[in-house]
C-alpha cells in the first residue's frame, strides 16, 4: 500500500469547520465551550449559518448532513473539519458521499472526531488512503483531559506522530514489537460496516477499539462475531480503550467490567498470540488521546509505547 496522504497541518488563524454527521445538538453550552477552546488554541471556527434543525435523533436529513460535509470539505477557507458529536448517522450518510470530490487532492483536509465518526475515518482511508484524527469532538472538548486537549493541539499543528506512552496501559499479551496500519475506532460502528463496501481488510494493521454504554453480553456478541468472520485473525496487534457502561460507572465495577472484556479478547485471539493491550487512553471518557488513523504504527509491548510514522 502507498504511503498514506497527510492533509495540510494547521497554523494560528486557520479555520476549523464544524459538521454534524450524526446526532443532533442537545446542549448549546457544550458547543459554546468547545468553540471557546478552539479559539484559545488560536483557530477560527466556522459553524453553519443556522444550527442543525434536528430530525428525530439525527442532526438533519441524510442528504443535508452529507451536503454539509461536502461544503466544508470543499471550502477553501477551511483547513480542518471537526465533528459536533457522535451518536448515529454516518452510516446513513454513506450513499450520499461523492467519491470523486473526496479524491481531489486540493480539498483534502484533516477530519477530527470519534465514536460514530469512526465510519467516516474508515471511508476516507479506504477512498483516498488519507490520515485523519481519531480524537475529541466539539461537544466533548469541555470534558476532555488536559493531556487530550494538548495532544489535539499538537496533532493539528504538526506533532501527530509523537509516541503515546501511558503508565496505565495494561500489556495483556506481547513481547516483540509489531507494526501495521493504525485503524479502528468505535466497536459498534465498525461492526455495522461488516459486509459493506467500506469493510476494510484488517490484515497487517494495528487495530484499536472502544465503546460506551454496551453491556458485557453485547460486547461479547460483537467481538465474537468479529472472530467468527475472521477479522480478529487479521491484525498484527490489538489495542483496547475504554468500554465503560457509563461515564459515572463505579471505579471498582469498571475495573471488573474491563477485565471481563480483556479475558474474552485473550480467548478470541489465543490462536494468533498477537500483542493485546488494554486500558489505552481512548474512548468516551476524559482521556481520549488523538490518534492518527491510517498512519503506520508500532506497538512496543516491552515499553508500553505506541509510535507512529
Amino acid at each position: 500500500m502507498p504511503t498514506p496522504f497527510i492533509p495540510p497541518l494547521l497554523k494560528t488563524g486557520d479555520c476549523i469547520g464544524i459538521i454534524a454527521p450524526g446526532g443532533q445538538l442537545h446542549d448549546l453550552s457544550t458547543l459554546e465551550q468547545g468553540v471557546a477552546i478552539l479559539k484559545e488554541m488560536g483557530f477560527e471556527v466556522k459553524l453553519p449559518r443556522q444550527l442543525w434543525p434536528g430530525t428525530g435523533y439525527l442532526a438533519d436529513s441524510d442528504a443535508n448532513r452529507a451536503l454539509e460535509f461536502h461544503r466544508m470539505w470543499c471550502d477553501p477557507e477551511i483547513s480542518a473539519i471537526m465533528a459536533l458529536r457522535g451518536g448515529f448517522g454516518c452510516l446513513r450518510m454513506l450513499p450520499f458521499l461523492d467519491r470523486d470530490e473526496l479524491l481531489r487532492q486540493k480539498d483534502k483536509k484533516l477530519l477530527i472526531g470519534f465514536s460514530d465518526i469512526s465510519i467516516l475515518h474508515q471511508a476516507l482511508f479506504q477512498i483516498n488512503n488519507m490520515i485523519s484524527l481519531h480524537g475529541p469532538m466539539l461537544t466533548t472538548l469541555s470534558t476532555s483531559s488536559r493531556e487530550s486537549i494538548e495532544r489535539l493541539y499538537a496533532s493539528l499543528t504538526g506533532k501527530w506522530n509523537v509516541p503515546v506512552q501511558d503508565k496505565k496501559i495494561e500489556i495483556l499479551r506481547g513481547e516483540d514489537p509489531v507494526s501495521g496500519t493504525l485503524i479502528g475506532g468505535n466497536l459498534s460502528s465498525l461492526v455495522s460496516l461488516l459486509a459493506t463496501p467500506l469493510d476494510l481488510d484488517w490484515s497487517n494493521s494495528i487495530l484499536f477499539l472502544e465503546d460506551i454504554g454496551e453491556p458485557l453480553y453485547r460486547l461479547d456478541r460483537m467481538l465474537t462475531q468479529l472472530a467468527h468472520c475472521g477479522k480478529l485473525g487479521q491484525p498484527s496487534g490489538i489495542i483496547l480503550g475504554d468500554f465503560s457502561l457509563s461515564l459515572d460507572q463505579d471505579r471498582l465495577e469498571s475495573i471488573r467490567f474491563h477485565e471481563e472484556i480483556w479475558t474474552r479478547m485473550l480467548e478470541l485471539t489465543e490462536s494468533t498470540q498477537i500483542p493485546l493491550w488494554g486500558n489505552f487512553p481512548i474512548g468516551h471518557g476524559a482521556d481520549n488521546l488523538p490518534l492518527p488513523h491510517g498512519a503506520t504504527a508500532v506497538m512496543d509491548s516491552q515499553h508500553a509505547l505506541l509510535s507512529f510514522s
